[in-house]
């Protein structure tokens, strides 16, 4: 957390002066749903989330896409490639943008660059994943499309850039189809 003695123009053209902000600083974040356009379904993975859990939630461990931080100079769509290896062994062949975005640009500097990755996800690809190093504990699961959908219809889903890239994928899968 930084603090900043702001000032800025106002819409009424005068000037806001010193005005106090708290700011997360933060790096940049990569977010890959792998999706596998033959079989119509999704990998999921499954892990411990501190944030949650100080809020209190009773389920801390998260439904979300793979995702991890983009280190130092490495490319983007390089880091989304190591964190599909890293946290479920998997290898991406095709990586669509579904949106560049602030999570929160009220409280903190993070970006997210989410994709959907195309992937073959047979039955067997699930398993657990991540790099002892970091002390990752990473389940995999792979769902039908459907049956995300009828999750974040439900209110299951709680990962707000996985219900984003589930929404893209859906209107997009037609199109995702021919790439195979």
């Amino acid at each position: 957390m930084e603090e900043y003695d702001l000032s800025y123009r106002r819409y009424d053209g005068s000037s806001e002066d010193n005005v106090r902000r708290a700011v997360l600083v933060a790096t940049d974040a990569v977010i890959v749903l792998p999706y596998d356009p033959v079989r119509d379904r999704v990998l999921l993975v499954e892990q411990f989330r501190p944030g949650p859990y100080v809020r209190g939630d009773n389920k801390p461990w998260q439904l979300e896409p793979i995702a991890g931080r983009i280190d130092g100079k490495e490319a983007i769509e390089d880091a989304a490639h190591r964190e599909a290896m890293e946290e479920a062994g998997l290898t991406i062949r095709v990586l669509e943008k579904v949106a560049k975005c602030y999570p929160s640009p009220g409280t903190s500097t993070e970006f997210y660059h989410i994709f959907v990755g195309l992937a073959d996800l047979p039955d067997d690809i699930t398993g657990i994943g991540g790099l002892d190093h970091e002390a990752e504990d990473i389940q995999s699961f792979v769902y039908q499309l459907t049956t995300l959908m009828e999750f974040v219809d439900e209110g299951r889903i709680v990962n707000a850039p996985l219900v984003l890239a589930a929404h893209w994928l859906v209107r997009h899968r037609k199109r995702l189809s021919t790439l195979t």
